[in-house]
């Protein structure tokens, strides 16, 4: 067992100085049968013009759980800065795996997906009404290439499950041939041909309960981590029910073969509520909402640091003045990784206080948080937690959510890092209705998905000239269907 280290992360942002302030079900599933991998395809070969104006799951695995991490949960000095815990955790023997560099580079038109930088081949887009799904598949530049290709009616010997209407892309999708989406309504997750959008795999990663996955980390073509939000009150009727964890799969089955318990590594008094995921530097974090039971509160926001070498909770790193902290996204020329905070509901008009976009440098040993830009810096508007991004390390990209009237609606935010004032790029027509950003920092492009119901929903094109941003496109991503894009990612 390794030994436990404590220690404080110094804050690069001192003090809370000018606009800097300190301060997630759908439906009963139809029936899944036991993973099928199939070499039948059935693609949507029409090509779309652009608009430019249970019974259970698979429980085959039965060895013993040995892969619950624990942690140190030591008292931790808070002085301002993020805190930093090393915990102790459980040596399981696993195997170890290619630690190489990892992020998503949006500087270099590649994606580095654990060490293996490949060219991007396109745009994955989730279109939803909350109630269905269908999934796109656009080039680099947002044309539609194949539209609907799998949606909440598709059929397939590839697949035991439909999709649910909540549905979403892993935050980093993997140097592979497959792109895995993550069904949080139904438990399932399902794996798609790019070229041919054609389900390939499907796995049920319920164990028995409703475990609401958020996120999917593909470490390598034999094991990957899925977040589990939820956490099993009646655990202990199959292996690897517990929920409130990291699930391990082998997705070139697909099945699954242990779980990392993340209980011990959430704030004293609420559940780790496991959100988003990614793989950096041979590192796996994971941004917990960190909320109860009955989400009435949520603790200070948090990362936990996982060492897939050896399934581990290697450390937490506190993110003071912020809570409720989920979307991820990393910039590897800069080591920054930046965490979007939603704030606590329960806070009520104080929200905007703990919302906001976190930098954190992992450059430095210990990391440290080198900025914060909170709510109270848009006109104490709320930030989404559901998305992030940046063009590079000075410009970053965040939403705010707008209100029930639509005054204000939802609004696609600059923020600079020199503590000079964030500006406004684009404003919805209503509240509730932004979803994804995504970057193309070679091309210096924004895409952002407008989901709006109160004029035609669109695929948002910026592009920055000059120091300013200006629409280059709005694309109807899914013109058979005609849901709105919610979720959005490369592969």
């Amino acid at each position: 067992m390794r030994p436990s280290r404590s220690f404080s992360i110094p804050i690069l942002l001192l003090g809370c100085l000018g606009l800097y302030g300190c301060g997630s079900d759908a439906g009963t599933p139809p029936r899944l049968d036991a993973a099928v991998d199939t070499k039948q395809p059935t693609p949507d070969t029409n090509v779309a013009t652009p608009d430019t104006n249970v019974p259970p799951p698979d429980t085959s695995i039965v060895a013993p759980d040995t892969s619950v991490a624990t942690l140190d949960t030591g008292t931790a000095l808070d002085t301002g800065a993020g805190v930093l815990d090393t915990s102790t955790a459980l040596d399981t023997g696993a195997g170890a795996l290619d630690t190489g560099a990892s992020g998503l580079d949006t500087g270099a038109g590649a994606i580095d997906g654990g060490g293996t930088t490949t060219p991007i081949r396109g745009i994955a887009a989730v279109h939803s009404d909350y109630q269905s799904s269908a999934v796109s598949l656009l080039d680099r530049d947002g044309k539609v290439l194949k539209d609907g290709c799998i949606n909440s009616g598709t059929g397939s010997p590839g697949l035991s499950m439909t999709l649910s209407g909540d549905v979403v892309l892993p935050s980093q999708i993997a140097a592979t041939s497959a792109i895995a989406l993550v069904d949080r309504g139904y438990s399932t997750l399902t794996w798609i041909d790019p070229t041919t959008c054609a389900p390939l795999r499907q796995l049920a990663v319920g164990t028995g309960f409703k475990a609401n996955p958020h996120d999917y980390v593909e470490l390598s073509a034999s094991k990957a981590y899925v977040t589990r939000y939820e956490k099993n009150s009646a655990a202990g009727a199959v292996a690897f029910d517990g929920g409130n964890d990291l699930l391990i799969v082998d997705p070139s089955q697909p099945k699954i073969v242990g779980r990392i318990d993340l209980g011990p590594s959430a704030p004293t008094g609420v559940l780790p509520r496991a959100d988003r995921a990614l793989l950096v530097n041979g590192k796996v974090y994971v941004a917990l909402n960190a909320s109860d039971a009955k989400y009435g509160a949520n603790a200070t926001g948090r990362l936990v640091v996982v060492d897939p070498a050896l399934d581990q909770v290697t450390s937490t790193l506190d993110l003071p003045g912020t809570k409720n902290c989920g979307a991820l996204a990393y910039l590897p020329a800069d080591k920054k990784l930046l965490v979007a905070c939603n704030g606590d509901y329960g806070d009520g008009s104080k929200q905007a206080a703990s919302s906001g976009v976190v930098t954190l440098d992992l450059g430095v040993s210990p990391p440290a948080i080198a900025a914060l830009v909170t709510g109270t810096a848009v006109g104490n508007l709320v930030f989404s937690n559901l998305t992030v991004a940046a063009l590079d390390a000075e410009s970053v990209l965040g939403v705010t959510i707008g209100d029930f009237s639509n005054v204000p609606p939802d609004i696609l935010w600059l923020l600079p890092q020199d503590r000079t004032t964030p500006s406004q790029i684009f404003s919805s027509a209503e509240a509730y209705s932004l979803g994804a950003v995504l970057v193309d920092a070679e091309r210096s492009r924004v895409f952002l998905a407008d989901g709006t119901t109160t004029s035609a929903p669109f695929l948002r094109v910026f592009e920055r000239v000059s120091g300013a941003f200006r629409t280059t496109a709005t694309i109807n991503t899914n013109p058979t269907q005609k849901l709105p894009a919610r979720a959005l990612a490369w592969f």
